[in-house]
Order: C-alpha cells, then sequence, then structure tokens
C-alpha cells in the first residue's frame, strides 16, 4: 500500500490539533487535579490524558467525515478517497487505543458509536469495527468475541468502500469475519468462525456458516 507525503502532512496537521488540545486541557486541570488528588494526581492526570487524546481524536474525525465523508465505492490508489481513508485511519488509531480503555465490553457499542459507528438500541459488541463510519449495527444485534467487521478492502490495486450492515437481532458468532458489503438479515445466525465474503446477502432467519459461508439446513447446525 504505496504511501506518500500528502498523507503524513495531513495525518501529522490532525495529530497535532489533537495533541494541543489535550495538552491544554491537561494544563488547565493540573491544579485542579493536584489539590483534588494529592499524591494520586499523576494516576488523574494519566488517566485524563487518555480521555482527552481519545474524546477529542473522536471529534476531529466527526468534523473531518462531516466536511469530506468516506463514500461507498471503488477508487484507484491515487484517488483523494484513498487518501481520505488512510488519513482517518492513522490519525484514529491511537485515539482508540487511548479512549478503549474507558469502555468495557458491555460499554463497547457506545465507543464504536463515538467513532461513527451507527448503531441502534440493546446491541452487544464485543468484536472489532475497522470501519465505524461504514457500518451499521440494528436494535438488539450481537457481535461475538473476536469476530471483525471490515468495510474496506485493497484488491488488484484498488480501494474497496462498502458499507457492512448487521440486522435487527441477528447474531455474528466468535471468530467470524464480515467482508465489504455484508448484509445479513434480521434474526439471522452466523455460526462461529465464519467468513462471509463481500457483498453477502444473508436473509432474515437464515442460519449460514463456513468459509465462505453459505445457508446451513436446520438439521445441521
Amino acid at each position: 500500500m504505496e504511501t506518500n507525503a500528502k498523507d503524513y502532512v495531513y495525518s501529522s496537521c490532525l495529530i497535532g490539533l489533537v495533541v494541543a488540545a489535550t495538552a491544554l486541557t491537561l494544563w488547565a486541570a493540573h491544579g485542579w487535579l493536584t489539590s483534588l488528588f494529592g499524591a494520586f494526581a499523576a494516576i488523574a492526570l494519566l488517566a485524563l490524558l487518555a480521555l482527552a487524546y481519545g474524546g477529542f481524536t473522536a471529534v476531529v474525525l466527526a468534523v473531518l467525515a462531516a466536511r469530506l465523508p468516506l463514500r461507498e465505492g471503488e477508487y484507484a490508489l491515487d484517488d483523494p478517497q484513498f487518501t481520505l481513508w488512510k488519513v482517518q485511519h492513522v490519525v484514529g488509531e491511537l485515539g482508540k487505543v487511548a479512549l478503549s480503555l474507558f469502555f468495557p465490553v458491555f460499554a463497547r457499542a457506545g465507543f464504536y458509536a463515538a467513532f461513527g459507528a451507527r448503531i441502534g438500541r440493546q446491541v452487544a459488541v464485543a468484536g472489532k469495527i475497522l470501519d465505524p463510519r461504514l457500518t451499521i449495527l440494528d436494535d438488539g444485534c450481537v457481535l461475538g468475541e473476536g469476530c471483525v467487521l471490515t468495510s474496506h478492502a485493497i484488491a488488484r490495486n484498488r480501494l474497496i468502500l462498502h458499507t457492512v450492515r448487521v440486522g435487527k437481532g441477528a447474531t455474528v458468532g466468535v471468530g467470524c469475519i464480515l467482508m465489504p458489503g455484508v448484509t445479513i438479515g434480521a434474526g439471522a445466525v452466523i455460526l462461529p468462525g465464519s467468513v462471509l465474503k463481500a457483498g453477502s446477502d444473508v436473509p432474515p432467519g437464515e442460519t449460514w456458516g463456513g468459509m465462505p459461508a453459505v445457508p446451513i439446513r436446520a438439521a445441521a447446525v
């Protein structure tokens, strides 16, 4: 994957903005935290550092997405959309690590919502979402431990971007991989370890499994 000077410049500018906002927050809060926590002020400052850096990263990425949204489609590797996708990932990576410290597994849906995923009510997320702004999780769906949802792929010198959607009440089992453009219907079940290839469309209520995943008869489940 080619990286050029523009990627470094854009990423550095945005990361610098996040660092500056975080430093200003720490400077403003230093005296108050020292008086409040005394000998434990250093720990409080470290926690605030992570929270501020992660929070400001989410805000910066939200502003960037509002001005320059990622769009579904296939793009050459010299297309501005590829540059935008790389910048979003580079800027977001450390911010996600920092902010994840404050979101245990039962609150992980809120974590990905902070980075742009469209998430309904009572959603359980124990897996990883690589492209939150191109991910939709409807009410009551479940993502099992270790599963990965990716809305991007790079093949034949093309960047592929397509939304992944998990329908209402659907279950994605442990260790599954969902590729770009996958749609899982309401109440469907994806068996553990399955790989849904790009563009797969799982009808509501069906059970799929395998590599690549295919419909499975009830007697075989």
